[in-house]
């Protein structure tokens, strides 16, 4: 392995939206990768035709463009690391690939369309001894992994109750038509894939597993308006899920996700403990120009916030309880939670970045990045989890069996 890993980007197609925005992998991928030059080197970009792959080459100034992921793979053979940003529907197909080649893989996410997918590509990569990650790069807010240690230094006690909710506009916005397989039900597997992110940041902070699940999903808004004229793009995918939860034995929470928001309040996530509370949340977006913007539209970037409870200064100086609420302040961030410099945070080349900066360290250290492909096997079976409780409308055990059999 060289000095540098270097990475083959698939699915870096240039496709610019009428709302200033481009494909994840163009705007947040090689921007990220880019911006580590110590760690990385991309030789690659692959998309499904020659001209898109040769036109983001030319952009990025990377050195080879491939329209066939096996013919990249068999003409490149000192790729370290491929990088698959494509449709869900596709990453089994181009995971299996580069891990049959034995090579590292970042996946989005969902790691598959089905369980059965994400447990195939996790064995494979098992078997092959090759190291994983998958992109949830929230996981690598500052804030997010502030409070991640915070917990786990006993701040809060012992995690009693949580509350996460996620609002944004993503399925009631006018859209244009090449993100119309956002809206297929068929190309994102499980109905409520959608929550994969907020149900990692409650594991992943908490560092526990959910447990059981009683789950509500629906399709509340079943078309918005083309970006591009012509029809509204129709959907059956669910844009709207609520989860009761239980992490553990015996912590409890509420997770809501709404993609039908419009001007919704981002990311909140609470957590309340023996001794105290923490709690994450949107701060103000900066300003963007859509023409000048680079197509990464800020996100907010996430504040902490918390208290720690003095119980014993309270029985000398009692204090009514209704007094005690929203007594919080935020929280300075250390600097160690900030790997990467010269990028603005709350852009998602900023969050990548971080996420491929640590999936570096991982690999030097010869284990697998966080969240894994083990870790996202367990959320696809949170997912089957809620499906039966839809059907059930009742409480669901997780069954994590597959998770036991494939290590």
């Amino acid at each position: 392995m060289s000095a540098r890993l270097k990475v083959a980007v698939v699915g870096a197609g240039i496709s610019n939206s009428p709302d200033g925005r481009e494909r994840w992998a163009v705007r947040a991928h090689l921007p990220a990768l880019k911006a580590l030059p110590d760690l990385y080197e991309t030789i690659a970009v692959c998309t499904t035709r020659m001209e898109t792959a040769a036109a983001a080459a030319r952009r990025f100034q990377v050195p080879h463009a491939f329209d066939n992921v096996e013919r990249m793979l068999d003409e490149l053979p000192e790729i370290d690391v491929v990088c698959v940003s494509v449709r869900p529907a596709v990453h089994h197909q181009v995971v299996m690939a580069a891990l049959d080649a034995r090579k590292h893989v970042y996946c989005e996410h969902p790691l598959g369309i089905t369980t059965s997918q994400a447990q195939d590509m996790h064995d494979r990569a098992q078997r092959n001894g090759v190291r994983t990650i998958v992109g949830h790069e929230y996981h690598y807010e500052p804030a997010a992994l502030q409070m991640a240690e915070m917990v786990r230094q006993g701040y809060l006690g012992k995690p009693l109750a949580f509350n996460i909710t996620y609002f944004v506009s993503n399925y009631i916005a006018p859209r244009p038509s090449h993100r119309m397989w956002l809206f297929q039900s068929d190309m994102g597997g499980h109905p409520g894939y959608r929550s994969g992110h907020s149900l990692e940041r409650v594991t992943g902070i908490l560092g526990q597993d959910i447990t059981a699940i009683c789950a509500d999903m629906a399709v509340q808004v079943p078309e918005r308006a083309s970006l591009d004229g012509g029809a509204p793009i129709v959907s059956d995918q669910v844009d709207n899920m609520n989860y009761l939860l239980r992490a553990g034995d015996r912590v409890m929470g509420t997770l809501q996700v709404s993609f039908t928001a419009w001007f919704g309040t981002g990311s909140r996530f609470e957590v309340y403990g023996t001794e105290g509370m923490l709690m994450l949340d949107t701060g103000n977006l900066s300003d963007w120009n859509k023409q000048s913007g680079e197509g990464d539209p800020p996100r907010g970037e996430l504040k902490l916030y918390g208290a720690h409870a003095d119980v014993q200064q309270m029985i000398k100086d009692p204090i009514a309880p209704e007094r005690l609420e929203r007594r919080f302040a935020e929280i300075p961030l250390s600097d160690r939670h900030c790997y990467v410099a010269g990028i603005e945070r709350g852009r998602a080349t900023f969050l990548v970045a971080q996420t491929w900066h640590a999936f570096a360290a991982a690999i030097r250290a010869g284990r697998d990045g966080a969240p894994s492909f083990r870790d996202e096997l367990k959320i696809h079976c949170v997912w089957d989890a809620a499906e039966k409780s839809v059907r059930d409308k009742r409480w669901a055990s997780v069954d994590y069996s597959r998770v036991a059999a494939a290590r």
